[in-house]
């Protein structure tokens, strides 16, 4: 494990518990007179890359553990990325809960320093069903769980800016992908000279996204048995779908306008800006901008004209933590973990930090859904509810897989390939990493 983990830092890769999950009671050798001499709390490291008021929250809520039973006190130490994670666990001296993002899990798992969490379920008797599912599938490796998700983000919305759609005479937001590259139509301007001011949409603003594209097509990369599917039609057509404003535009126009449009999160961020009509709506873009007084509208995310079944489709990238195989107080940490996932847990982290419970009943919970100041995530909440989430299998080979994605992706966008081709290489290129994997 140390060699392998060593390996992944190199390259850059990204106690008691009783039946019920509770901590168990403290206890003691007999002493005279009949009385017990009490436990000290067991302390745990609980590890996590956040910073600021982030990091703060959660020192918060670990601080409400501590003083809620008498057997477990765990220390929280922030800013510790992923880098940092791997040092201290290949060198020997891992804390006893981590938190990282998702996609570390199956890498990770398979340099042996993820437990394997199926029989401390099975053991606590911990209802896995009260998770939202796209989320927690996110931490399966090998159909097995290696950790949890504390929260989750989600792409699933189509923002667009009112005024621009106003001046454009569209009275309503898209709701098929044929009305969206429509409504990118009547958006885009261009001077005199034939370059582009305004643009409607870019399917690959602000970066190419190889996950969220085949979802809202309905696509998979894996059949369950050790195949890939990346170059399955749902998936090629969900490519050959972005290529087509490339087609509709063009490339040398597009690049050339992308270059000078803006950046966003500053002053000139096209969409707040008038340069772009519409893009790809994540929970935590744009709180303060959007929603009935705001600049930017928020609708469902358009699906396939041919294919109503997958609207409300989107997808989800939680953030993880799991207990390194090495833990020196694995049970602790898996009550503690329980903690997390329980409702006032998720829903006050959910509501400080402004992000998605993955705990279902959470969201709707009027806590959350009847509290003003979180306006902006009601629409977020109501949606994670929908059976069309999904995510990207988690796998020892993940990160390869996902780069394949993008190279292949880009070519295509940019004309070098057609989708097919592309989807195929990926898929050439990745199955004997599957299959090896298969073998192990």
């Amino acid at each position: 494990m140390l060699v392998v983990l060593a390996g992944l830092l190199a390259a850059g890769a990204l106690g008691g518990c009783s039946k019920s999950g509770e901590p168990a009671q403290a206890g003691g050798s007999g002493q005279p007179g009949g009385s017990q001499k009490p436990k000290e709390k067991v302390e745990i490291q609980f590890w996590n890359p956040l910073t600021g008021e982030a990091a703060a929250i959660l020192d918060g809520i670990a601080q409400s553990f501590n003083t809620s039973q008498d057997a477990i006190s765990v220390k929280t130490l922030s800013s510790q990325d992923p880098q940092k994670q791997l040092t201290a666990i290949s060198g020997g001296n891992a804390p006893d809960l981590v938190m990282t993002y998702w996609n570390n899990i199956g890498p990770w798992s398979e340099a042996g320093a993820v437990l394997n969490l199926e029989e401390k379920i099975k053991t606590s008797g911990f209802q896995t069903e009260t998770i939202i599912p796209a989320a927690l599938d996110r931490m399966k490796v090998d159909g097995k769980l290696h950790g949890f998700p504390i929260s989750m983000s989600m792409s699933n919305k189509l923002f667009y800016n009112k005024k621009m759609f106003q001046e454009a005479g569209i009275a309503k937001p898209p709701e098929t992908l044929e009305e969206l590259l429509d409504a990118a139509k009547k958006l885009t301007k261009k001077d005199d000279k034939g370059n582009i001011t305004q643009i409607g949409f870019i399917p690959d603003y602000p970066w190419i996204d190889n996950v969220f594209w085949p979802i809202i097509f309905g696509g998979s990369w894996e059949d369950g048995k050790g195949k890939l599917t990346a170059n399955q039609k749902a998936n090629v057509d969900s490519i050959a779908y972005q290529a087509s404003f490339y087609k509709e535009f063009g490339n040398e126009a597009i690049a050339k306008f992308k270059s000078g449009m803006g950046k966003a999160n500053t002053p000139q961020d096209p969409i707040l800006s008038g340069k772009l009509g519409m893009m790809i709506g994540w929970e935590n873009k744009y709180n303060d901008q959007r929603g009935e007084n705001g600049e930017l509208g928020v609708a469902p995310f358009p699906y396939p004209q041919d294919r109503p079944e997958l609207k409300n489709s989107g997808m989800v990238s939680p953030v993880a933590m799991f207990i390194p195989a090495k833990a020196k107080h694995a049970d602790e940490a898996w009550t503690f973990m329980q903690y997390l996932l329980s409702e006032d847990v998720q829903i006050r982290y959910a509501t400080e930090v402004k992000t998605i419970p993955v705990l279902l009943k959470a969201l709707d919970n009027p806590k959350l859904t009847k509290n003003e100041s979180l306006k902006s995530m009601w629409e977020f909440y109501e949606s994670a509810k929908s059976k069309n989430l999904n995510g990207f299998p988690n796998s020892i080979y993940i990160n390869e897989y996902l780069q394949a994605l993008s190279e292949e992706t880009e070519k295509a966008l940019k004309g070098q390939q057609t989708a097919q081709q592309a989807m195929d290489a990926v898929v050439a290129k990745i199955q004997p990493k599957a299959d090896k994997a298969a073998k192990k």
